[in-house]
């Protein structure tokens, strides 16, 4: 009978089989996999995805708060555009005009700026100069336009239309839009550089 040789002992005398000093190889090697794994879990945390609408329903747009009162709505400026039109179907843009600068002057800016737009809309000069003069940074103001700022496409697009009705005073507001828009660019402002790129006479 072959004589089998004796194992070293581990530090501190004690002997183990070898089936015993296995499993304890495995069970610290399980509990290091599963301490780096809470580690990473702790330090890492599952991002919070945003929930998927339902189908059918729209992401609301995060823009301003919406209106709340009748003249915010520009309500009062929706009910004289209705009351405008005769059987005819002929409608008093000159009326809505006048009806938009006594709001403008009242500081009802929401009908002041549909019932100009929607004069303009329809071809009427004035309603499309006053309208591109609510827009042109050259002669914006807070008080008087709806708008935060001012926007010289708008002002470019209502001055083309009430010159192309007829009103003279909007040849030269063109003419100054565009030095604006020169002297803009050259500063840097790209939207006035796009605002050039697409300037037609």
């Amino acid at each position: 009978m072959k004589a089998t040789p004796n194992k070293p002992p581990l530090p501190g005398g004690t002997r183990f089989p070898r089936g015993e000093i296995d499993k304890r190889l495995l069970m610290y090697l399980a509990a290091a996999v599963t301490a780096i794994v809470l580690v990473v879990y702790l330090l890492y945390p599952e991002p919070v995805t945003e929930p998927v609408p339902a189908p059918g329903t729209a992401r609301p747009l995060e823009t301003v708060e919406p209106a709340e009162t009748e003249a915010e709505r520009g309500d009062t400026a929706r009910d004289i555009i209705d009351s405008l039109s005769d059987t005819d179907g002929e409608v008093d843009y000159a009326e809505a005009l006048t009806r938009a600068r006594e709001f403008q002057a009242d500081g009802r800016l929401a009908d002041a700026q549909l019932l100009m737009f929607f004069a303009a809309r329809g071809g009427h000069a004035p309603a499309a100069f006053a309208l591109a003069t609510s827009y042109d940074p050259n002669h914006f103001s807070e008080t008087a336009s709806l708008m935060e700022e001012p926007d010289p496409f708008q002002a470019y697009r209502w001055y083309r239309t009430a010159r192309d009705a007829g009103q003279a005073e909007a040849e030269e507001r063109l003419a100054n839009l565009k030095s604006w828009a020169e002297d803009a660019a050259e500063g840097g402002n790209d939207e006035a550089e796009r605002l050039l790129l697409q300037w037609e006479n």
